[in-house]
């Protein structure tokens, strides 16, 4: 099972070869004297990045994952990267349905419930990027609809990472405030439950210093309303913010005993 406690960045396409290299190592240092190390830390680079994260970060104790991956099997597909291949490489983790994949790549749902299946018949996590696309409408309307289309034919008691990331609030200046974050976090567990599925909850959508805080104070002591960590993107990128975050993180999970 995935650790209780998740905080992951996604470097999209910032990562240069140069910063990979160094991200690890400085993420290591940092949490070398922490009892819980870097579990339940995670990265998802770029694909040729991949090896050097797990060179690094993966072999000190934690998890490297893909932002994307092929619907095929291997085979004659050039320039697709099977589930195959990430997963011999030591990959944990794949993204699947992240609003940018489907908004500027065209991927429909179809298509993300083939790399949801490919990833999880290959031993690996999804990592699903859900919520809702316009602001002030249901959340829970566009979760249950993400679930029923992507899922559909998901292996019984399958591990997977559900990313609340609202479509909106991606590259703001501040995150989906706090209450509508708590409440949503509440909804996704609720609809995940329906489920066999092994799951972990996280938010992200400009996650950034506070957040997990503010969150959880506004969770007001309901645990289920409270996410399992937190997803970054360009913030995390720079291993002094991404740290920040650790530290809030892992700080206000043991105050509120998980």
């Amino acid at each position: 099972m995935l650790p209780a406690t998740l905080i992951g960045c996604s470097s999209k396409s910032y990562f240069t070869a140069a910063q990979a290299r160094e991200w690890g190592p400085r993420v290591l240092d940092a949490v070398a004297d922490d009892p819980a190390g870097a579990t339940g830390l995670f990265c998802c680079p770029s694909f040729p990045l991949i090896p050097t994260l797990l060179e690094t970060l993966g072999a000190g104790g934690g998890l490297v994952g893909a932002q994307d991956v092929s619907p095929y099997p291997a085979g004659a597909y050039t320039g697709e990267v099977s589930a195959t291949v990430l997963a011999e490489l030591g990959c944990r983790l794949v993204m699947a349905g992240h609003p940018e994949r489907r908004r500027l790549f065209g991927e429909d749902d179809d298509l993300v419930r083939r790399k949801v299946l490919a990833t999880a018949e290959a031993g690996m996590a999804p990592v699903i990027v859900v919520g809702e696309d316009v602001e002030g409408t249901s959340a829970a309307h566009a979760v249950r609809t993400q679930f029923d289309r992507w899922l559909d034919g998901f292996p019984a008691g399958g591990e997977i990472l559900v990313a609340y990331e609202p479509a909106w609030a991606i590259g703001r200046p501040q995150p989906a405030p706090p209450a509508h974050v708590a409440q949503s976090i509440a909804i996704v567990r609720e609809l995940i439950a329906e489920r066999d599925a092994q799951a972990r909850v996280v938010y992200g959508g400009s996650a950034q210093p506070g957040t997990f805080t503010d969150v959880a104070d506004a969770a007001g002591g309901a645990p289920d309303s409270v996410p399992d960590g937190l997803f970054m993107a360009r913030f995390g990128v720079n291993v002094d913010n991404f740290l920040s975050i650790v530290h809030e993180v892992r700080a206000v999970a043991a105050k509120i005993g998980r």
